[in-house]
């Protein structure tokens, strides 16, 4: 599972002359909000290192980060979906850095209602998700997308056959490369939460395509709004 997080850094009076930044983990029940014992593996993209550990009640995973990077965290608890989150750490502006992993438990038993799939699909259709939301210029996807990626993950339950893509686009506002960035993240973020669902990854693919395949002139708010998407693709069925 890929899903909403809850992150603290501190700054000021604690910066660091050395820029570096603690940085710790704890995961909790999004529910209940009672914390959890869970599991880490977290890659530091820029810096290209790895950590790895675990976290009890009343004791965070700790480690420490030397520079500003992307940091990717693989959360794992027992009896609840894994999850799977990217997040920019500013080591320049935080010497303390604390994350809060909202875990999803496992609800067993539960099916997707005969409504609650996308129907008559055809190959090369292309399907908006309207309902899926992220923070704003970041791929931390918010809890409010998950009915509806919901309804794609019984889809691809229903239809054993199914294949398709993930695609990202944004507006033209601000680095082009930044946006590329920004989108094929996002379409990742969703494909890790089917695949962690267990659709296998041989009938998902995924794409950031930016500002290149506007679904309406970049000419007002409106249409830019509407080019800010996430879309599937059938490709076979």
């Amino acid at each position: 599972m890929v899903s909403v997080s809850v992150s603290r850094a501190q700054s000021g009076a604690k910066l660091m002359k050395s820029h570096t930044t603690d940085f710790v983990i704890k995961a909790f029940d999004e529910q209940t909000k009672v914390e959890v014992p869970a599991a880490y593996q977290v890659q530091a993209v820029l810096s290209k290192k790895k950590f790895s550990g675990r976290s009890q009640p009343g004791r965070a995973f700790a480690f420490t980060l030397g520079r500003s990077d992307t940091v990717v965290i693989n959360t794992t608890a027992k009896g609840y979906y894994a999850m799977e989150e990217v997040l920019f750490v500013p080591c320049d502006t935080c010497a303390n850095y604390e994350h809060l992993a909202l875990m999803e438990k496992i609800v067993t038993g539960k099916t997707g209602k005969p409504d609650s799939v996308f129907r008559d699909l055809k190959v090369n259709d292309k399907i908006r998700l309207d309902n899926v939301y992220f923070d704003q210029s970041s791929y931390i996807l918010r809890k409010e997308s998950y009915p509806q990626l919901d309804m794609l993950l019984n889809t691809l339950k229903s239809y054993p056959k199914l294949v398709i893509e993930i695609a990202g686009h944004t507006d033209n506002v601000g680095d082009r490369r930044l946006n590329q960035s920004l989108s094929e993240n996002r379409a990742r973020v969703i494909t890790n939460y089917l695949i962690q669902r267990g659709i296998p990854e041989n009938r998902l693919q995924y794409q950031g395509y930016g500002d290149n395949r506007p679904a309406a002139p970049n000419d007002n708010e409106a249409n830019k709004k509407l080019n800010r998407r996430v879309e599937f693709t059938v490709l076979k069925l």
